[in-house]
């Protein structure tokens, strides 16, 4: 008898630790919605259960397509934003990818770059947040920012800067080319986050002021793409 009430007391132990653990995205919520779930069950799980939700323009279209609800989506988008305050940073290696990729997240499977397929002029134009990664000291986020914010092309993406890539529709990677001390070299690659294509690359330098000449080059390349 003790050995059965053991056996019991450790598969609901195993159980709760699974239910712990759960944390629900975008693919389950579709594969929800596609199984026939009801609106009210899959809200009612998502109010209930952790979530890693994307709720980029993309993801949002993704997710209409699969046929999920407004109102779902919408409670995705809510609990979305909630936990984005209290999001730690990320690891990141020296050219600006987090420790999950190029691995899928939801599946730990490499990722695929067919998943989405969009092209950069749409990338930018449904983008409305970007985000800076630099593996150098220079320049400082808070010159590059503003240089941005008072750059007329870029004030015209109608971007929102985030402080995570992990976040941003669109991120760009800044870094010092190796062995320039003279020329003072910077590259910079800009990314859509969804599809992980390169959108643009480019390079400038320090000479007169690194975050003006950067912004300058960026909001140019944005430009470029969206007006073809």
């Amino acid at each position: 008898m003790k050995n059965i009430y053991s056996i019991v007391f450790i598969l609901l132990f195993s159980s709760a630790i699974f239910a712990q653990g759960e944390v629900l995205t975008n693919r389950t919520v579709m594969e929800m919605t596609k199984a026939g779930l009801s609106t009210e069950v899959i809200t009612d799980k998502i109010r209930k259960t952790a979530t890693r939700f994307d709720v980029t323009a993309v993801a949002l279209i993704e997710l209409k397509n699969a046929g999920v609800e407004d109102e779902v989506i919408r409670l995705m988008m809510e609990r979305a934003d909630s936990v984005l305050p209290g999001q730690p940073p990320r690891t990141l290696d020296a050219v600006g990818y987090s420790e999950n990729e190029p691995f899928d997240v939801e599946t730990g499977e490499e990722r695929r770059t067919e998943s989405v397929q969009i092209s950069p002029r749409e990338a930018i134009e449904m983008a409305r947040t970007i985000a800076f990664h630099k593996s150098s000291a220079q320049p400082s986020r808070q010159n590059l920012e503003k240089a941005l914010l008072r750059n007329p092309d870029f004030i015209k993406m109608n971007l929102t800067i985030l402080r995570y890539k992990e976040e941003a529709d669109l991120f760009v990677e800044i870094g010092f080319v190796s062995g320039s001390w003279i020329t003072h070299r910077y590259v910079y690659r800009i990314f859509d986050r969804r599809s992980g294509a390169v959108l643009a690359a480019g390079e400038t330098t320090s000479w007169g002021s690194l975050a003006e000449n950067l912004a300058r080059h960026i909001s140019r390349s944005l430009k470029q793409i969206k007006d073809g």
